[in-house]
């Protein structure tokens, strides 16, 4: 936590100092110089303590290869800021060159090894760390605004038009990277961010934002000077920092999803045992996984996962039901449905490190987390664990075959009595009655087809004793879902052998 400590102030400092160095240049007057030697001085303090622990952390071995070249990035960057100071302060840097350094070089490096760091804390939500990494891009955003803002508007210039576009992007990232930061997070997490508002000057700032948007212009910006926007801006950014502080502190501790309590078995940690992934598995393996993982109660409608945010985690349901999917012009394209016993995403953690689809629960949920550095050693270490999750990913992969298959060439009574089976081959055949796990839109939507056709086919296959009231479905004779039947390897089924299964007739006269 100390390193993160050191890097996180270290990035606010070096932001302070872009910002002004932007103004610095912007201005064009040696008046300023001995606040820009002030913010140097500031960062220095920090810059001093970062290449400190950075020496030791490479000394004791501590450092990833990752790590390690980020840090050899960030260490070759600050040798070439003590340069560019020189020639800064003189009015011979040209502000792009400058911008490029602070942001591509110094500050980009350092929130990615921060994002490295966060994953070794032991014992952290999921969430909680993504809800993380997201706001650290969020401020970033922020202080971009300010740079940019500085460089390029406050006075008169042949590209303001430019300008403006720049900063509408770049509101619209701010408000991608909160969106995301609050629907990951904890809701210790959230509160943190209700002070952000309780500043007059920020809704001041909030006001330009909606001016820029809409307008194209903004009548409080135009009358600004300078270090007016600087002042007002950077309110923002030290609140952001003083959250920040708050969000890294509160990250080793017990994190609340929501005021909703679940109810879940007492015999969780069984359930852990029991998943295919540790099928043949030698006991002690297993325990010292699940010591190094954690079980959440997720609650119902919670986002797990955001497309193109950093893999942290390999999810596993235990109970309960998950909606992956992708937004397309605002809307959710449903891609798949998982439950109980089945990973969430996992081949994400192989390819690019960036999750591809976003994930969210549709009921109550438990999920076994297993971190990433836990989940790389045991890949290394036990061939039957890798073995048994590309095994869980292949029956995945035969699943989503079957349903593009089954959306291609069967109708959508097929497919509707294809999901039942489904319902009752998790359920083991036990019982006559299935609830759905979740609303009838989601459902249809999955399926490939309109909410109307849906409810049409439903009361066609009420006259084969198969009836939906509400979430329950009620089938007299189970063995009617039968003719179904999707299984390419059919003894993925419970019914499989059974007297009455078709697969075994078929056998039986095969044989004769």
């Amino acid at each position: 936590m100390r390193q993160l400590q050191i890097l996180s102030n270290t990035f606010h400092a070096l932001q302070n100092e872009r910002g002004f160095a932007m103004l610095y240049l912007r201005e064009n007057t040696t008046q300023y110089k001995q606040e820009m030697l002030g913010y140097f001085a500031k960062s220095d303090l920090n810059i001093k303590q970062l290449k400190l622990d950075i020496a030791q952390q490479q000394n004791s071995n501590k450092m990833d290869l990752e790590q390690k070249k980020l840090a050899q990035t960030i260490e070759e960057s600050l040798k070439k800021l003590k340069t560019k100071r020189l020639t800064l302060l003189q009015f011979e840097s040209k502000s792009g060159a400058v911008f490029d350094l602070y942001s591509y070089h110094l500050i980009s490096p350092m929130i990615q090894l921060m994002t490295h760091l966060i994953l070794k804390i032991k014992n952290t939500h999921p969430s909680a760390i993504s809800a993380y990494c997201f706001f650290l891009q969020w401020k970033e955003k922020v202080g971009l605004e300010r740079s940019i803002i500085m460089r390029g508007l406050t006075k008169e210039n042949s590209n303001k038009n430019e300008c403006i576009e720049h900063i509408k992007v770049l509101i619209n990232e701010q408000q991608y990277y909160k969106k995301s930061f609050l629907s990951l997070a904890t809701i210790e997490q959230k509160s943190f961010i209700k002070t952000i508002y309780q500043t007059p000057d920020i809704d001041t700032l909030h006001t330009i934002h909606q001016q820029l948007t809409t307008l194209g212009k903004s009548d409080i910006l135009d009358k600004m000077g300078a270090k007016d926007w600087f002042a007002l801006i950077s309110k923002k950014i030290n609140k952001l920092h003083n959250i920040e502080e708050k969000l890294r502190i509160t990250l080793e501790g017990n994190h609340q999803l929501s005021k909703h309590k679940i109810n879940t078995p007492s015999t969780s940690e069984r359930l852990a045992y029991r998943i295919t992934l540790f099928q043949d598995m030698p006991i002690n393996q297993v325990e010292q996984i699940i010591s190094h993982s954690k079980i959440y109660q997720i609650p119902k409608n919670k986002v797990l996962i955001l497309e193109n945010n950093l893999t942290t985690h390999l999810y596993i349901v235990l109970m309960g039901w998950v909606k992956i999917f992708k937004q397309n012009k605002g809307r959710n394209e449903i891609l798949q449905i998982i439950s109980n016993n089945e990973t969430v995403l996992e081949h994400c953690l192989f390819t690019h490190q960036m999750f591809s689809a976003n994930a969210k629960t549709i009921t109550d949920t438990l999920m076994l987390s297993i971190p990433i550095n836990t989940l790389n050693h045991t890949l290394e270490q036990s061939s039957k664990f890798a073995h048994n999750l590309i095994l869980m990913s292949a029956q995945k992969t035969d699943t989503a075959l079957q349903n593009l298959q089954s959306l291609k060439h069967r109708n959508t009574e097929q497919r509707m009595g294809e999901f039942f089976l489904k319902l009752l081959n998790d359920k083991k055949w036990q019982s006559n009655t299935i609830q759905l796990p979740c609303n009838k839109s989601l459902i249809s939507s999955y399926l490939g087809m309109s909410r109307e056709v849906f409810s049409r086919n439903l009361k066609r296959l009420s006259h084969q004793g198969i009836s939906v009231t509400k979430k329950t479905i009620t089938i007299t004779d189970k063995e009617k879902l039968c003719k179904y039947c999707y299984f390419n390897a059919n003894n993925q089924c419970h019914n499989f052998q059974h007297s009455q299964c078709r697969y075994n007739e078929q056998n039986k006269q095969n044989h004769s």
